[in-house]
């Protein structure tokens, strides 16, 4: 060590205090004087400097213990005494000297280095490195010196190779500390590793090479010391540093890691995060490296199959199901790809098998697990063997093929047997006991299971515990309950000592299945407890996989069904009928909440459950005219409420059949015999196939045919012979209407019913039941029926809502019909013709024109000016909610638009008010020349004129129409549930004759063929009334079938998203419509097929604000229906209700004698509220509507005002507008770009080309031709068009424009346009994307901002984890138009988790979707493309980013607005004296309109100059092109011409394609045009002006009247 270690004279340090100050003076009688000691000290101090020079050590010690008795704190002294310590090898006294020394300084960084030098000549190399260490830190001028120590003092921990430590000595201190840690962390020195690579960071350096290598040395440190937190924040530090650099092997190590301690610390959805950053990383490597030959040599095969292995295993365990089986694929087909067989690949089988199985995607299931039997055969792996046997035999059991599922088990159990493994044979036993009870064959079962429970270890708790529960589940379904009560609470006990959850879960809902039958008061109240807490269980469950987007298994759902059903049938026994009640309502909300994209959240349940209560439920009955028959079907029993309005609930009873019987057997036994068919044979002939393949169709298709094939079709107990109760009609009114008969025998003849059925009810003809005197309920009721009192609460409202859109207009029209000269005076000031930019924020005081005592005293109301505008929510909000204040009277909702040219009670709100205001003088001066010239016309408007002024008239018609559409045109081949469908026929010839029919009965042309798209029927359902469609669904799925889109990006068959409207279509509609009849999903192949329970595919509709839907319950010929649906139309043509409607088709079914059969006309029920139709109306309205359409194309072609005069200011778009409408533009271009691939180049030049001239006025000299590809797209030249572009006839041809350019950036959207066409470039490619965007386009502002914010964060701020809970994500992530343009870009949930994929082309993906939304934002800055600026983040808006002005008055001006938009002064000149206040006002507002004024008259002089140039470059070009036909073109390589025939030698050759001259005409027309462009232009930049004008004078509208 003496050898190696480094000088050690230096300045010295320390010793103990050895003598006392007395000494000093021994032998003197008198004390020396200070400077006596400060000599003497020195003269002591260089004697023993000179013993050392001649290494008398014990000389020089002397001398300083001297010393050092005149100052014990003279560090010299003490490191001098120390030297001479270390020189004598006395370490001990150096040692003592030196820890004196660091108690008088501790921060001495040479006292510590001597210590360290002591500590290692003493064999203390620990305490040594932390003296050096702690030197280090003091002084890092020293760090070259003590980093060499440390090095050589971690040779006692570690073993360094002398060529690494030689090495060592020659590097600086940041490159030895790293070196020393990698070395302390080899040999498994951890903390040591920590304390010197903490030392190493302290240094400042740019080797970020070796800094990522200390990150991860000290990273790998601390997670061997189990502190995880630490070690992942290393990880991250060092990934982010590798990304900067780009050093891939640093971030495959970090991030392998990352994962793996997430995965410790059972945080298994960070760790998925984490894997697919590998997984992006991986596409990186793919990217730049090319082929896998050339991947770096870090990127191993075993990295990539371990990679997918473990992302299979953790999204398993997470429950994304899809997701892992989408991983285990591809581990099997890297495993093939690289050639490793053995275990690791018969395991790839088995795992993929499994997750197949679990989906239910049985074939793939039964391929892996054969692949993995055969591996395990080729392996010579028995236990594999025997493990595959099992899996197939429980896939063949699936598929209900007994034969082999019970051989493959059999063999599983022989096999395990010879193995003598107990733990695998409780598994084997388990399997095949699991078969048999799907088989229902449960004497086996129990067999097996008893088997099982036999050859559990003693230690074995869950497996024993797990066999005493399934052995309960056999005896409960052999109807041995008291034997399964006692294996169940057997299992209970063992799984609660050791806190098995679920199969103390499963225990309970067993328990209270059984105990709810109980008699005993004590076992009721047992099963409700269970009952009460499972059911908040099973829903928190079922939310948690819905909001996680996870595989939910449907046995939860079948649970929740059950608790439900069994709480019920225990309150009901314990007389507790109103909470009974409301359990019965909680679940048939599910029935629409559940569907996905439902703005209805789950119930929270808790300890206080938020359910309906019975008094809520009363009023809502109370609210229309209807009783309401309740219906709950339980095992044993059918409970019935009923409620009538004004009295509530008036009678609960309880059906009870015996106890050995099943009420729902008995029920479908009955409608099984409503339902036979007359004549089923001949009778299938005449059904139109209108069926769409449900979701497992094969599935159920090849059970079927194993069933048969094994010739054991179980034969149910369901041809009971019933006929001794009488028919199955007289049955079910016994069972179901007689109980309340005495109620419904006292409500009126044709009163209104409605009947909320359960389970199999909903397929029961409650109409055709006939009482005691043989009369149809449907001939003494309204009859309607309903899925629960959640969807009658919402058709009354949707009732409520269309009514008063109803009363709205009536009292919009009978205000003109009584208004006549108050009506005119009022609009004088009020009207609706001011731009939208005036409405300025603020709230006021409104005033209800329902209200006013005497109309006249409206005249002196609307003297006023709009004070605020109503913020209209995005089209995709459906959280909206109307206040009670917006209702009128009769309980409608106000119209959010209001009425051109009306005064309403909506648009007075706007203004305001103030009652008793007399007018001004002029206007009631000129109240003698209005007249009203029509008193009544067809809408009821009346028609008034002036001789001094010309009015305005529109008249006011209803919106209702009526829409039929069906009979798509469908290719040979589509793609529905991810398989192909090839419809019966492209066509449907029946359906195309209904719809003809039902069209002329309502006089509207069908939308049949290829114009009844998904996209067509969306846009016009929203305000048609009557609704008939007729076509391809399936009411299982709730799924509707249209004509596919023309524009196909996808190859092969069609996208089933492109043609099917799916429940979460319906629900995002906006409908209004009174009655919608569905014709759809009947065919001959599902007569026995019946509506699911909840009328999902109606509900829908009725949730979207349809009042109510007409169906049929089974398949009817279609003779039948076509002969129903004339008399329902023919009913309801002079208005009336539907059920009278309903009734009147049925009674002419009946009369037919082919169709007296009740099975003919009694399938039709009626969904919803019956409503009263009147179609005369409605065809009348739509009369109105035609009328005024060809009124405004009338006017459009002609230029001349018919009626209404135009605004003197007319309205100019916002640049809000603009941009919508530029949305609308770029969604179609990018939707139609594949097939014209030309036009967006095109349309980036041209926009490039207009930049650039706006900046060089030169280049404008330069002429541009418009491409022939842009005249093409009409969505090209509508947003040329908005851009300000104009187009200028090129000679004879008009096909072939010269382009005009804009002469200025309008709204500044020439950037935008251009940078949005840039982005759809790179987005085309993604055929995903671009289908998505085309369908969320237009989207709101505020929708953008927070689209923008989320891309911003995911570009630029990688480390910050985004979770589908924020509040800036949540509406975008509940959106599901905006979810699938995320999903689309990369975006996917993992758990609560929003993650994106970072690959090369998805991030590529991502900039340009943020481009385009940064181009169609009006708030949002281009600077969140290139960096993240917190201060750019939020939800802008207009309303946040204006200012309200003050409002201050001018009563020397007093402007006003008059008709027409027009801006006056109304106090005349010089009439009223200037106060010193207003005189700076009006300075300001004089110089605002100054600048204003400036600014665009510069507009008009380059408008000017701009067509001047415009111009004479056209003219030079025609100038060039004849200067050079005149003196000769420059020889070029003669090029052969085609001519024209007919010319000879002596007559000159006319080439085909020259153009000839333009006559005088001609010119005349085109010189016309160009100062046509010119004036168009200017004209626009006058209105403009204007407006900006009004905007500076319309904080001075005088809003009250001046005094």
């Amino acid at each position: 060590m003496s050898e190696t270690r480094p000088p050690l004279f230096a300045s010295g340090q320390g010793l103990s205090h050895s003598f006392s100050m007395a000494s000093l003076a021994e032998g003197s009688s008198e004390p020396i004087s200070e400077a006596e000691e400060i000599n003497e000290m020195k003269s002591l101090t260089d004697m023993g400097n000179k013993a050392m020079q001649i290494r008398d050590y014990t000389e020089a010690i002397k001398h300083y213990d001297e010393a050092l008795e005149i100052d014990d704190k003279n560090v010299e002294v003490l490191n001098a005494r120390i030297l001479a310590f270390v020189e004598m090898k006395d370490f001990k006294m150096a040692l003592k000297d030196t820890e004196y020394w660091i108690s008088l300084d501790s921060d001495c960084a040479e006292a510590f280095r001597l210590l360290g030098v002591i500590l290692v000549e003493l064999d203390r190399a620990a305490e040594a490195l932390n003296a050096f260490l702690t030197a280090l830190d003091l002084d890092p001028e020293l760090a070259d010196e003590l980093t060499t120590y440390i090095a050589t003092v971690s040779t006692f921990f570690c073993e360094i190779p002398p060529d690494v430590l030689k090495k060592i000595k020659g590097m600086d201190p940041y490159k030895k500390l790293s070196e020393v840690g990698v070395c302390l962390f080899q040999s498994k020195h951890y903390d040591l590793t920590i304390k010197i690579l903490e030392a190493a960071q302290k240094f400042e350096t740019n080797q970020k090479g070796i800094t990522m290598r200390v990150l991860l040395t000290m990273a790998n440190s601390f997670s061997a010391l189990r502190k995880n937190e630490q070690a992942i924040n290393l990880y991250q530090e060092c990934l982010s540093t590798a990304m900067a650099t780009h050093e891939q092997i640093y971030q495959t190590k970090s991030l392998v890691n990352i994962a793996t301690l997430y995965l410790e610390m059972k945080d298994t959805h960070q760790a998925i995060v984490y894997y697919e950053k590998l997984l992006d990383l991986e596409a990186e490597i793919r990217e730049e490296a090319g082929p896998e030959e050339n991947f770096p040599d870090f990127w191993t095969r075993e990295l990539q199959c371990g990679l997918h292995l473990n992302l299979s295993i953790a999204y398993k365990s997470i429950g994304n199901m899809v997701y892992a089986e989408k991983h285990a694929q591809k581990y099997v087909k890297l495993l093939k790809k690289f050639g490793i067989d053995g275990r690791p690949k018969s395991e790839s089988h088995h795992n993929t098998g499994m997750l197949n199985e679990i989906l239910g995607n049985f074939n793939e299931a039964l391929k892996h697990y054969s692949l993995y039997l055969k591996a395990c055969k080729k392996s010579g792996d028995k236990k594999g063997m025997a493990q595959a046997y099992g899996c197939l035999g429980s896939v063949y059991a699936a598929i209900r093929n007994w034969r082999l599922s019970i051989t493959y088990h059999e063999q599983h159990i022989a096999m395990v047997k010879k193995f003598n493994d107990s733990k695998m044979l409780v598994i084997a036993y388990e399997m095949i006991a699991d078969t048999y009870m799907v088989k229902e064959d449960y004497e086996r079962a129990i067999e097996n299971y008893n088997l099982m429970l036999n050859s559990c270890i003693r230690t074995d708790y869950r497996a024993k515990s797990m066999a005493f529960c399934k052995l309960g589940n056999a005896y409960r379904d052999l109807k041995k309950d008291q034997y399964a009560v006692g294996f169940y609470e057997q299992a209970s006990n063992l799984a609660e000592d050791f806190d098995y959850v679920d199969i103390l879960t499963m225990c309970h809902y067993n328990l209270a299945c059984i105990k709810r039958h109980s008699k005993q008061m004590m076992e009721m109240e047992e099963a409700r407890k269970y009952f009460e807490k499972l059911i908040p269980l099973f829903e928190t469950k079922i939310r948690e996989h819905r909001d996680e987007d996870t595989y939910c298994p449907s046995e939860y759902h079948e649970q929740l069904r059950e608790c439900y059903d069994g709480i019920q049938n225990v309150l009901c026994k314990m007389g507790n009928k109103e909470e009974c009640l409301q359990y019965a309502e909680a679940y048939r909300k599910r029935y629409i909440t559940q569907i996905r994209g439902h703005p209805v959240s789950f119930i929270n349940y808790g300890p206080q459950t938020d359910f309906w209560a019975v008094d809520r439920m009363s009023r809502l009955v109370n609210e229309q005219n209807a009783a309401v028959v309740y219906y709950s079907v339980l095992s044993h029993r059918v409970l019935s409420w009923v409620f009538v309005p004004g009295s509530g609930l008036v009678r609960f009873y309880s059906g009870k059949s015996a106890d050995v019987e099943d009420m729902q057997e008995r029920i479908q036994i009955c409608l099984d015999g409503l339902k036979n068919p007359p004549d089923w044979k001949t009778m299938q002939n005449s059904f139109e196939d209108r069926c769409l393949p449900i979701r497992n169709a094969q599935l159920q298709y090849v059970r079927r045919r194993n069933l048969a094939l094994g010739k054991e079709t179980q034969q149910r107990d369901s041809n009971k012979d019933l006929s001794e109760e009488g028919s199955p009609n007289k049955i079910l009114f016994n069972l179901l209407l007689a109980p309340v008969e005495d109620i419904l025998m006292k409500l009126p003849l044709k009163s209104h019913l409605i009947i909320i059925p359960d389970k199999n009810l909903y397929d029961c003809p409650f109409g055709i039941l006939q009482d005691w005197n043989a009369r149809y309920l449907q001939d003494r009721f309204h009859l309607t029926l309903l899925p629960s009192l959640f969807a009658l609460e919402k058709v009354i409202n949707n009732e409520v809502d269309y009514m008063k859109a109803q009363d709205d207009l009536d009292f919009e029209r009978s205000q003109t019909r009584n208004g006549g000269i108050n009506k005119v005076l009022a609009q004088m000031v009020m009207t609706n013709a001011i731009s939208p930019d005036m409405e300025s924020e603020g709230t006021h005081d409104t005033f209800d024109l329902r209200k006013t005592a005497n109309p006249r005293l409206l005249t002196s109301m609307m003297g006023t000016l709009p004070a605020s505008a109503e913020s209209f929510k995005g089209e995709n909000d459906l959280s909206e909610k109307i206040p009670p204040s917006q209702h009128s009277p009769r309980g409608g909702l106000s119209p959010s638009k209001p009425l051109p040219g009306i005064v309403s009670h909506n648009t007075a709100s706007k203004y305001r008010s103030q009652i008793g205001c007399p007018l001004p003088m002029e206007k009631m001066l000129n109240a003698h020349t209005y007249t009203t010239l029509t008193n009544r016309t067809s809408t009821g408007t009346d028609i008034t004129s002036s001789t001094m002024c010309i009015t305005s008239y529109q008249q006011i018609c209803d919106t209702d129409k009526c829409v039929v559409i069906g009979n798509p045109k469908l290719p040979k081949k589509l793609l529905v549930h991810d398989c192909e469908w090839k419809p019966s026929d492209v066509y449907l010839p029946s359906a195309k004759r209904e719809l003809s029919a039902v069209a002329s009965y309502l006089n509207v042309d069908p939308i049949t063929g290829p114009d009844a798209t998904k996209e067509k029927f969306k846009s016009l359902v929203e305000n048609a009334t009557v609704i008939h469609i007729a076509s391809y669904g399936c009411w299982k799925e709730g799924f509707i079938v249209f004509t596919p889109d023309e524009v196909k990006l996808h190859s092969g068959p069609p996208q089933q998203s492109s043609f099917v409207l799916s429940l979460e279509d319906i629900l995002h509609l906006k409908l209004r419509a009174q009655i919608i009849v569905l014709n759809v999903g009947y065919g001959p192949n599902r007569s026995k097929e019946c509506i699911p329970p909840g009328y999902i595919l109606a509900s829908a509709f009725l949730n979207a604000g349809a009042q109510c839907v007409l169906v049929s319950m089974w398949s009817l010929p279609n003779i039948a229906m076509e002969k129903f649906y004339f008399h329902f139309y023919k009913t309801l043509n002079k208005g009336a209700l539907v059920t009278d409607a309903l009734g009147a088709a049925i009674k002419g079914l009946r009369a037919d004698e082919r169709f007296k059969d009740p099975f003919y006309w009694s399938p039709w029920i009626l969904i919803g509220k019956d409503v009263n139709v009147n179609l005369l109306q409605i065809q009348h309205a739509m009369l109105d509507q035609a009328l005024n359409k060809t009124e405004k194309e009338i006017e459009e072609e002609t230029g001349k005002e018919l009626l209404n005069p135009k605004n003197v200011l007319p309205f100019v778009p916002t640049r809000e507008d603009n941009l919508k409408t530029l949305q609308e533009c770029l969604a179609s271009l990018l939707l139609h770009h594949k097939g014209q691939e030309e036009v967006i180049p095109k349309l980036i030049d041209l926009l490039d080309s207009a930049l650039k001239r706006l900046h060089t006025e030169e280049n404008n000299r330069q002429t541009t031709r418009l491409p022939d590809c842009v005249i093409g797209s009409h969505r090209a030249m509508e947003m040329l068009r908005l851009l300000g572009f104009h187009f200028q006839a090129k000679g004879t041809s008009l096909t072939s424009p010269y382009v005009v350019y804009p002469h200025w950036n309008m709204d500044e959207l020439l950037i935008p346009s251009y940078d949005a066409l840039r982005a759809i470039l790179d987005i085309s490619s993604e055929v995903d994307c671009v289908q998505a965007i085309h369908d969320m386009l237009p989207l709101s502002q505020d929708n953008i901002s927070l689209l923008v914010d989320l891309l911003a964060l995911t570009k630029h701020a990688a480390d910050v984890q985004l979770k589908v809970s924020d509040l800036s994500v949540r509406p975008l992530w509940q959106n599901f138009k905006i979810k699938k343009v995320l999903s689309a870009t990369g975006f996917h949930q993992i758990g609560l988790l929003l993650n994106f994929n970072k690959t090369p082309s998805r991030k590529q993906l991502l900039t340009a979707v943020l481009q385009f939304m940064l181009s169609v934002s009006a708030y949002k800055s281009q600077v969140l493309l290139y960096r993240l600026d917190v201060n750019l983040l939020g939800k802008s808006s207009a309303s946040k980013n204006a200012a309200s002005p003050e409002m201050s008055k001018l009563p020397s001006l007093t402007p006003v607005i008059l008709p027409r938009n027009q801006l006056r002064m109304s106090t005349p000149w010089l009439s009223r004296p200037e106060k010193p206040e207003e005189m700076e006002e009006k300075i300001r507002l004089a110089r605002s309109k100054s600048d204003v004024d400036d600014e665009f008259k510069d507009h008009i002089e380059r408008a000017k100059t701009w067509h001047q140039i415009t111009v004479i470059a056209q003219e030079d070009e025609m100038k060039a092109n004849e200067s050079l036909a005149k003196y000769g073109r420059p020889r070029t390589t003669p090029t052969k011409v085609k001519v024209r025939s007919g010319s000879t030698a002596s007559q000159q050759r006319t080439p085909v394609k020259k153009e000839r001259l333009l006559v005088i005409p001609e010119v005349d027309q085109r010189r016309d045009y160009a100062g046509f462009v010119l004036q168009q232009r200017m004209d626009n930049i006058d209105v403009r002006h204007k407006t900006e004008v009004m905007k500076l004078y319309l904080p001075y509208i005088q809003t009250t009247p001046s005094s």
